[in-house]
């Protein structure tokens, strides 16, 4: 409770999405029992939230890693960030349907006509672990929070999304 209080008092004020998670506030957030902070191991908490805004479920973003916490989502107390195959759990718990996805090309079928999305993939080196980001439809193509520590959304190209490098993905 005291690191839900913290994050609290840290997060208010903070109403927008999560473009970047190392930018503040949220970057200072810390997340699952080992404390990191989000701007180390919140991507998922980033993703979840994004998605829930775009669903136009808003949630104060210390609610949400106060849920994926009690939900049990955080790995290994949160030294890794957020379980990639428990991230339904989330949205299960809040009502919110969605499909999930372990293959690359079945994912991106599945996205015509979509609302929004949450990608899991590993990043550039392997050993750099993994990266969960949001992407959502535009005129035209995706855009995408958080694929990158931005000041905005960015277009995002499904071509970015590689069969070599995908691990697990959840439409909406």
């Amino acid at each position: 409770m005291r690191r839900y209080a913290d994050n609290q008092r840290l997060a208010e004020g903070f109403d927008g999405f999560i473009f970047g998670q190392c930018k503040q506030p949220v970057g200072d957030l810390r997340y699952g029992s080992a404390e990191k902070p989000v701007a180390d191991v919140g991507c998922g908490v980033a993703a979840v939230y994004n998605v829930m805004r775009l669903l136009g479920k808003d949630q104060p973003v210390a609610d949400v890693a106060r849920d994926c916490e009690l939900l049990r989502l955080a790995f290994f107390g949160g030294r890794f960030g957020t379980a990639t195959k428990k991230l339904g759990r989330y949205f299960s718990y809040h009502g919110v349907s969605c499909r999930e996805f372990r293959r690359c090309g079945e994912f991106k079928a599945a996205l015509d006509g979509c609302k929004a999305a949450i990608v899991c993939t590993w990043n550039d080196r392997i050993t750099d672990g993994i990266h969960f980001y949001c992407i959502y439809p535009v005129v035209g193509g995706f855009s995408s929070l958080n694929f990158h520590s931005t000041d905005r959304a960015q277009p995002f190209s499904l071509s970015q999304l590689r069969d070599d490098r995908f691990i697990i993905g959840y439409v909406f």
